[in-house]
């Protein structure tokens, strides 16, 4: 049994019998317990207040972010799951005569209202699946602008966006992530607009929505103005066309970071960043054309590398594993090659022996068809390497 499940009669018993040494020994022993775990258990807080396992919890917990307390200082990411709203059910009819759902309603808009502004070392806010629930529009509007004041606030993640909600308060953000919502584009170009430091973006754009011009996430950006960003993801309902190309190129001379899986790239794209000797050092495309190649051909200091390729020829095959791979052999970390078909862009010996060239590579997926796994003799790549393959 551990001594903390003890009954509290029982633990007091157990301490009254302690001698005076050993009662000092043990309060310093938990003060300084508490010293080093506090910060632990408090760095990051979930907010369930939907959930009827977690509710109680929760309100607990707004309850003591609304009184002065040491305990806020610790607390640096907060994520806030589904609505507002309690878990109360509309139904009932004592629900209904003691009116308990708009009580619970009105005691967390206190709470919220009470806990937010205490949260002044929150440094990372996540959103998921959250709406606003029952609150009224105001007492939203409050909390929303008390969180967007928060002065260290730098990242907003909003995952599975309903559009009743506004975060037109955020601002000055260092990363901004949204995942699979409804109306992306009414959210997204105003946070990147009030964030002229922003250096991580990542958007995934749900198919129900439509195509959407990727040109658009930077659309807020007064004229003159370029963004900052260094790590860009893009994935999903997005299409980067031809005459958008020299557009948004200009916004990503500080690009280091590229994930692009998404509808159609133009390949002026890749030939763009190559002609502005814009380098990346990761990169995860899932479309590989003659103008992605040539690009990656053009310099070398790669550190991670994404090929998914659609397409059933072997073109380019060749040309990567003989001349592009070998030029970023010497930094090269990661390396994925993932085909949908057999043929050359499958490892065989040939391009096992340009991968045996990366020195530093940790992490390495690759395909192998079942022609080269059918090889009886002794020259089956599976059996006569050491290197681990993904089949």
């Amino acid at each position: 049994m551990m001594f903390s499940s003890l009954p509290f009669e029982l633990l007091r018993k157990i301490a009254s019998l302690l001698s005076l040494e050993e009662n000092k020994n043990l309060r310093l022993t938990s003060k300084n317990l508490c010293r080093l775990a506090t910060p632990l258990v408090f760095q990051t807080v979930s907010l369930y207040l939907n959930d009827d396992r977690h509710y109680q919890r929760c309100m607990s917990l707004l309850e003591a972010l609304g009184t002065p307390s040491y305990l806020t200082q610790h607390i640096k990411t907060l994520f806030i799951d589904g609505s507002f709203n309690p878990p109360y059910g509309k139904g009932g009819f004592w629900d209904k005569i003691m009116n308990r759902r708009r009580r619970a309603i009105c005691l967390i808009e206190k709470r919220l209202l009470r806990a937010m502004p205490s949260l002044a070392s929150l440094k990372s806010l996540y959103f998921s699946g959250f709406y606003p629930g029952e609150l009224s529009p105001d007492s939203v509007n409050a909390i929303m602008l008390a969180l967007s004041n928060l002065p260290l606030l730098s990242l907003l993640d909003i995952n599975f966006h309903r559009g009743r909600t506004s975060y037109l308060d955020f601002h000055d953000l260092d990363s901004i992530t949204f995942t699979v919502g409804e109306h992306m584009l009414h959210v997204v170009p105003s946070l990147v607009a009030r964030s002229p430091n922003l250096t991580r973006l990542r958007l995934v754009c749900s198919k129900q929505e439509g195509v959407v011009p990727a040109l658009s996430v930077f659309s807020g950006i007064h004229k003159g103005k370029l963004s900052r960003v260094e790590q860009l993801t893009l994935e999903g309902a997005l299409i980067l066309p031809t005459h958008d190309v020299p557009i948004i190129v200009p916004h990503l001379r500080h690009l280091t970071s590229l994930r692009i899986l998404i509808t159609d790239v133009a390949e002026e794209f890749w030939s763009a960043l190559r002609i502005e000797m814009i380098h990346l050092e990761d990169v995860s495309v899932d479309i590989v054309n003659d103008a992605l190649l040539e690009y990656l051909g053009s310099y070398s200091g790669s550190r991670s590398m994404m090929l998914i390729t659609r397409q059933e020829d072997d073109n380019g095959s060749s040309q990567f594993w003989n001349s592009i791979l070998p030029r970023h052999a010497d930094t090269l970390v990661e390396l994925y090659v993932l085909p949908d078909h057999a043929g050359g862009w499958c490892l065989d010996n040939k391009s096992l022996n340009y991968i045996r060239l990366c020195k530093r590579l940790e992490i390495l997926r690759v395909k192998v068809d079942q022609e080269t796994l059918d090889v009886k003799d002794g020259t089956n790549i599976i059996v006569g390497t050491n290197v681990q393959i993904h089949v």
